[in-house]
């Protein structure tokens, strides 16, 4: 636990420094003048990364069940959107993003160490549970990128981009991470979905026809998204339309039944 709790600390750390060289990269030099700083802090991220792997493995499965709780499920969200942000580095120049998600990463990788009491859950549930998490941190990180990339978008047109949408990618290449994290968020949702109607032994007793329905109506729309983007090239606010009402519809899945939850105990 203490051993834990200081890696945590030493990624957090890690973060906010590395949010510090994007800012001072953002203020000080052009984009194109990068090299170097990217490859260090690149390597600087995949180390945060395996720290805060670290820091909530140990945490995470006890015997035979996988445990579970707010902090360490937002924990494994950030953590998953950095190693999302790396793996996208590897054929585009992606890494300002970061400073959108090194600082909330840089807070949620201590929450598991909060007074918190974990859920266990059954290794088979609890693997449902994991690509959930998967899905919603994929399909989340995609609905920031569309915040993201419908404001750079309108800003470029009114030629008011300040220094903080210049030194992002280019439009283009925001589109294609947009599209690509959408994909794999809707490839990971269908694997959820399809699990997780194993674990519904009563869907009503369970009061899980709220979730279900609205993670189905999500998934529907990302998938009309997809359909339109291949066939009819849907791209631009459109894109980032979709992706922020198929993610509404996703939050109120789990928020919603959160609430009922709540009420019906």
């Amino acid at each position: 636990m203490v051993v834990s709790a200081f890696v945590a600390l030493i990624t957090s750390l890690l973060y906010f420094y590395m949010t510090f060289l994007l800012w001072k990269r953002f203020t000080t030099k052009t984009y194109e003048e990068q090299d170097f700083s990217r490859q260090r802090l690149l390597s600087f991220a995949v180390i945060a990364a395996t720290l805060h792997l670290v820091s909530f493995s140990d945490r995470l499965f006890e015997e035979n069940t996988i445990l579970f709780g707010f902090g360490l499920s937002l924990s494994i969200i950030m953590w998953l959107s950095v190693v999302t942000l790396l793996i996208t580095n590897i054929t585009k120049s992606t890494e300002n993003l970061g400073i959108f998600i090194f600082p909330i990463a840089g807070i949620t990788v201590l929450l598991p160490f909060s007074n918190e009491q974990p859920h266990s859950l059954p290794i088979e549930l609890g693997s449902h549970v994991l690509i959930s998490i998967a899905a919603y941190s994929t399909l989340g990180l995609a609905a920031a990128q569309a915040i993201i990339y419908s404001t750079q978008e309108k800003r470029f047109r009114q030629k008011k981009l300040s220094t903080l949408y210049k030194n992002l990618p280019p439009l283009q290449v925001m589109e294609t991470i947009l599209v690509q994290l959408v994909f794999f968020g809707f490839v990971l949702l269908s694997f959820a979905l399809i699990s997780g109607f194993f674990f519904m032994e009563d869907m009503f007793a369970q009061h899980l026809v709220h979730k279900t329905f609205f993670a189905m109506l999500s998934w529907l729309v990302y998938g009309i998204f997809l359909l339109g983007h291949i066939r009819l090239g849907w791209r631009g606010q459109t894109a980032a339309r979709y992706t922020m009402w198929a993610y509404s519809l996703l939050l109120l899945s789990y928020i919603g039944t959160e609430i009922i939850l709540s009420i019906v105990n």
